[in-house]
């Protein structure tokens, strides 16, 4: 069984971030990264363009993938996501 992701209130330094988002209908992520003290991130970009960054990059570094998602997006097709 995969390992389930982590829902957090804001970036984690030691994880790779997925910030989940819907505006005006679009549902939208963005991945943050950090470097250091600061963060990089992807920009925003489609939801499911996101999630696979944001696997990929996890995979890549051999690290854990956390999401802030304050409006509740999170698809259970994608895996568990706990508190």
């Amino acid at each position: 069984m995969a390992k389930p992701f982590r829902r957090v209130t804001r970036p984690d330094a030691s994880a790779v971030t997925l910030c989940l988002a819907e505006t005006g209908g679009a549902q939208t992520g963005e991945v943050k990264l950090a470097d250091g003290r600061l963060f990089s991130t992807t920009g925003i970009m489609p939801i499911a363009q996101a999630f696979g960054v944001a696997v990929h990059v996890a995979n890549e570094g051999g690290l854990e993938i956390v999401v802030i998602d304050p409006q509740n997006l999170w698809k259970p097709s994608w895996g568990e996501l706990i508190a």
